[in-house]
């Protein structure tokens, strides 16, 4: 049942790569993040008072006189901030690349997270510097396209890799500030952050021209499916089947995430990758699967060893986003 779980959760995100696609067809790239904040956060403060109503204090951490404490409006406006930045640059450049390209580059994020820990003081495995390589790797063949003026790097996927690294650093950030809040109260003020920062660009001329009724209608069920069922449901869904799923088998499953993104932009959109482009998008998936197993493999000392910790890191990720 975990198993089954995870996978619905990452087709639920391996698809919402699509709707983010289609979203751009239709609305600028702040106009879309601004509502999939807006209502993801309004989603998100419902399941809260449905939670308040039938289980009353459940959630509230021990000491804590409420949920919407001081740490959470600063920890979750931090955060709101920086997965603005982050939603931002994913819109960006999907508009102008394909959904499974920037699946696997954002999935870049997951190796990042250690390697921007490093920086901070917390101590990285050579397993994970060779993964680390072979991302880099995976990500030159999926993003350099050899032409006539020599090797150049898209408008698209550029945007990408940025949100890759930015989501890296989000997930770090709410490492820092979730522990000891209301995760549902903390992922609420985040997302309620992200819309208003947001919401300002809306009204820049670019972004008013498309801004209409006939294309908020047509952009209406993308928007609410990144919001809702890629960032409320899925959370929810992961939440379940990880604590019923050993940490590196779990890792495995949502990895899939990205093969998902690339299957689903060839049914809807007819994308099709090059050789070069899936021989890199191989060498990202190997990467992303091989940084979290070989962790859970080899046994530690502490109580807490690093596979566990990137899994909790991951899932608090996975409840504020990512398309």
């Amino acid at each position: 049942m975990g198993a089954l779980l995870l996978l619905v959760a990452a087709a639920l995100w391996g698809s919402a790569f699509v709707a983010q696609k289609l979203c751009g067809e239709h609305l600028g790239p702040f106009a879309v993040t601004f509502l999939r904040n807006l209502i993801g956060g309004a989603f998100i403060y419902a399941c809260f008072r449905l939670r308040l109503r039938f289980f009353g204090r459940a959630g509230i951490p021990a000491g804590a006189r409420r949920s919407f404490s001081g740490r959470a409006f600063l920890g979750g406006g931090l955060c709101g901030a920086v997965l603005f930045a982050a939603s931002l640059s994913q819109q960006i450049g999907i508009v102008h690349t394909s959904p499974g390209v920037s699946a696997f580059l954002t999935s870049n994020y997951m190796l990042l997270i250690p390697v921007f820990g490093f920086f901070i003081g917390r101590p990285v495995r050579a397993a994970v510097w060779l993964c680390v390589a072979m991302a880099v790797a995976g990500s030159y063949l999926i993003c350099i396209e050899s032409g006539a003026a020599g090797f150049s790097l898209g408008r698209g996927e550029a945007w990408t890799l940025l949100c890759a690294a930015l989501f890296a650093v989000q997930v770090l950030c709410v490492d820092r500030f979730a522990p000891s809040t209301d995760v549902l109260a903390f992922s609420c003020v985040q997302q309620f952050a992200g819309a208003v920062l947001a919401l300002p660009f809306v009204f820049l001329p670019s972004e008013r021209a498309l801004f209409t009724s006939s294309n908020l209608l047509a952009a209406a069920w993308p928007v609410v499916y990144i919001a809702v069922f890629s960032s409320g449901i899925a959370f929810t869904l992961q939440n379940f089947g990880q604590v019923r799923t050993p940490p590196a088998i779990a890792a495995v499953i949502m990895s899939l995430e990205s093969a998902i993104g690339a299957a689903c932009g060839y049914i809807v959109f007819g994308d099709v990758l090059s050789a070069r482009q899936i021989v890199g998008c191989a060498l990202m998936l190997l990467a992303v699967v091989l940084s979290q197993v070989l962790p859970a493999r080899q046994k530690q000392k502490s109580p807490c060893p690093p596979s566990q910790e990137y899994g909790k890191i991951q899932a608090c990720m996975k409840g504020n986003d990512n398309g």
